[in-house]
């Protein structure tokens, strides 16, 4: 934030919340997503706005029932869905993509928008996030959003 308020944001941020605001088991998942939703508000409220995309994604599918079986690739390609979310001001409004991902779809998007080299070993075939935006639409509006009010911590049987 801090970065992003200063007009000094790379032009590519990864960012990976502290264990407290993980949302993984037994930590709160409002708190979670209260410390995502801050950090997107404040690109969505600098001039970076219109120049960014953002992707949301989670570094598993969190353990929850998914209707769809995972496709069988082998032992380290995919596996159960992971959910994911492009917020852009050129992310295509109420789509879904339908389409398999992988966390290399990111790093393809990324190569082809700055005419990188690809230099990584994996497979080439994979769908480019570049797919959920459309560059031509009018560019929409921030939707800044307000943090949930969290509960309480509840102690549960989950220990580390």
């Amino acid at each position: 934030i801090p970065d992003v308020r200063a007009g000094r944001l790379a032009a590519i941020t990864w960012l990976t919340p502290p264990l407290k605001y993980s949302e993984h088991p037994p930590e709160s998942e409002c708190l979670g997503q209260n410390w995502t939703v801050e950090q997107i508000n404040a690109i969505m409220s600098s001039p970076d706005w219109n120049s960014t995309v953002i992707v949301v994604l989670w570094d598993d599918f969190g353990g929850f029932y998914d209707h769809v079986a995972p496709p069988s690739q082998g032992t380290y390609r995919l596996g159960p869905r992971v959910p994911a979310i492009v917020i852009s001001p050129w992310s295509r409004s109420h789509d879904i993509d339908h389409r398999t991902f992988d966390f290399s779809s990111i790093v393809k998007y990324v190569e082809q928008q700055y005419r990188l080299p690809h230099l990584d070993h994996y497979d080439r075939s994979v769908a480019s996030i570049g797919g959920m935006l459309d560059l031509n639409q009018k560019p929409l509006a921030p939707m800044v959003l307000k943090p949930r009010t969290c509960p309480k911590s509840i102690p549960g049987p989950f220990t580390y």
